[in-house]
């Protein structure tokens, strides 16, 4: 099944990867590599198993209000042996049982929208600490490959030096770049290790040499923003599912206060005389009629509404503010690409060739690599941020989990 959003012509195709239901939940043929982490998190197994005793209450539910009871009693009159036996039924008159039902699936309902948000939401960090492992590799990466050519550096200008060509202030300048590489790659290979622990303490079985993970991509070429999936998101939906069950709750405090009848027969022997009865009550809500229960019941379904409000609201704001971030980001990096395609390397060794050829002093040329340095920063840092934001744009669209990953 595939979905498209459409805005002033561009096209977001999603693969609906995740089917769930009640029926359903659980009996997916197959998952990926990084759902199956998510499902050993301690928190989506609680959601689960919630889910599961939502269900068995929704069952209990269904069953009738009232139990019929019996009554029997016996009794010794001088040579008499006095007895009767009975059966009372209280009849669920305002038909609360159906209402109960209501509430059960609601609740299930409920549940699975809190599963369903849990589970977007770990995905989503997973893939936000994904990221950025990927980006402070890249950055270590570069920093050693900076390091390895200022070491290749110092014994080209001691070389120079000793042959008099260059000025001992150029061999100092040297050194004074790799002591400044040294305290850079510390500082990166301290922020790849925690990045990596991060991914670990989501993703159990994760380790660096994990493969299939390390470019994972959305596959879209266009975004647009959708007010009716913003309606559909879990979290909206879960407030909407609490709404409704509220007011289903406060219709049903509207029935418990009031009085469902009870009807009996009986049956025995008094002496010599067979006796048969029927019998009939009703609770009369005379000294308590309920009517602060009720009241305080649809005062929280108002509140439950207003939250709802609220939620989708919120969620509303959320999407558009991480759509505008998304479009700025990804601007910015594919004008990086453009800029930088073909440059950086071709730069690097016209630096060098000029360098040895003398054509451009030490000073230049140190400063040249690391402005050289700094662009390659950039582009780790702009791509860093684009695909941050993809994630949390799709993740408040409430459309994480329709991909494939």
């Amino acid at each position: 099944m595939y979905i498209f959003l459409k805005n002033t012509g561009l096209t977001l195709s999603l693969c609906m990867a995740v089917s769930f239901s009640v029926a359903t939940y659980g009996k997916q043929k197959s998952i990926s590599w990084l759902d199956s982490q998510i499902n050993k998190d301690p928190e989506v197994v609680a959601a689960k198993e919630l889910l599961n005793a939502s269900n068995h209450r929704a069952k209990s539910l269904t069953q009738a209000v009232y139990n019929p009871e019996l009554e029997a009693s016996y009794e010794k009159e001088g040579d008499f042996d006095n007895y009767s036996i009975g059966i009372s039924q209280t009849i669920d008159f305002w038909d609360k049982q159906s209402t109960n039902k209501t509430i059960g699936e609601i609740d299930v309902y409920a549940n699975q929208q809190q599963l369903l948000s849990l589970l977007d939401s770990k995905k989503a960090n997973a893939l936000t600490a994904l990221v950025n492992w990927q980006a402070a590799k890249k950055a270590a990466q570069l920093l050693s490959e900076r390091e390895e050519q200022l070491q290749t550096l110092v014994g080209i200008v001691e070389d120079k030096r000793k042959a008099g060509l260059l000025e001992p202030l150029d061999a100092e300048l040297v050194y004074l770049n790799l002591s400044q590489i040294f305290s850079e790659i510390s500082e990166s290979q301290i922020a790849l290790k925690n990045a990596e622990v991060k991914v670990q303490e989501l993703l159990p079985d994760w380790t660096p040499n994990t493969t299939n993970l390390f470019s994972f991509t959305f596959g879209a070429t266009s975004y647009s923003f959708n007010s009716q999936w913003v309606e559909e998101h879990p979290k909206v939906k879960l407030a909407r599912a609490k709404w409704k069950g509220q007011q289903s709750k406060a219709q049903l405090t509207t029935m418990e206060s009031k009085a469902d009848p009870t009807i009996g027969v009986s049956a025995g022997k008094s002496g010599d005389e067979d006796l048969v009865g029927v019998t009939f009550s009703m609770p009369l809500n005379i000294r308590n009629n309920y009517t602060d229960n009720v009241k305080a019941a649809y005062s929280e379904a108002i509140a439950a509404e207003a939250n709802f409000q609220s939620v989708y609201r919120k969620q509303s704001f959320e999407a558009k503010a991480n759509y505008e971030s998304l479009n700025v980001s990804r601007k910015y990096y594919e004008q990086w690409q453009k800029l930088t395609k073909g440059r950086l390397d071709s730069s690097e060794n016209l630096l060098n060739k000029r360098w040895q050829a003398g054509d451009i002093n030490t000073s230049d040329y140190l400063l040249a690599l690391n402005q050289r340095a700094e662009g390659l920063h950039a582009g780790i840092r702009l791509e860093n941020q684009f695909k941050l934001a993809e994630i949390s744009f799709i993740l408040s669209m409430g459309q994480l989990s329709k991909f494939d990953i």
